[in-house]
């Protein structure tokens, strides 16, 4: 009886097939399934982790998608740093938006007790219940 061999076996890719694998992704636009099935790879995670090896993407970069990222040899622009305020312009900003927040509060509320007035006054006039009585089924 033949014995079934129940592991696969790993193949081995050349460098210049990995390039062509992972700049068929980057520049064409092809999908990993598209790519795993049109070379026959095992997964498409093995797509992902040629692009980490070889530059391709970089992992963990901060708010940028990791499949639209390409920093090869080629393409080594260095991302553009965020611009960091000082202590003193990150206090005046917040002193002033605290300052408007409050000037917005201050208007909400006449604007509350302006309509409890009139709600008030058209009970009073037209003998007409608005409220909610509350305990009522």
């Amino acid at each position: 009886m033949e014995q079934k061999r129940i592991y696969r076996e790993f193949k081995q890719y050349s460098f210049e097939f990995k390039n062509i694998v992972c700049k068929e992704h980057i520049e064409h636009g092809f999908s990993l399934a598209e790519l795993t099935r049109k070379y026959d790879l095992s997964s498409h995670s093995l797509i992902h982790y040629w692009l980490r090896k070889y530059g391709y993407i970089t992992p963990g970069s901060i708010g940028i998608n990791e499949t639209n990222l390409y920093v090869g040899i080629e393409n080594n622009e260095p991302i553009p740093e965020i611009p960091m305020h000082t202590p003193d312009e990150h206090n005046n900003e917040n002193k002033s938006e605290i300052a408007r927040l409050k000037n917005e509060l201050k208007d909400a509320m006449i604007q509350l007790e302006g309509y409890k007035r009139m709600v008030e006054i058209a009970e009073e006039q037209l003998k007409i219940p608005i409220r909610k009585k509350y305990n009522t089924k």
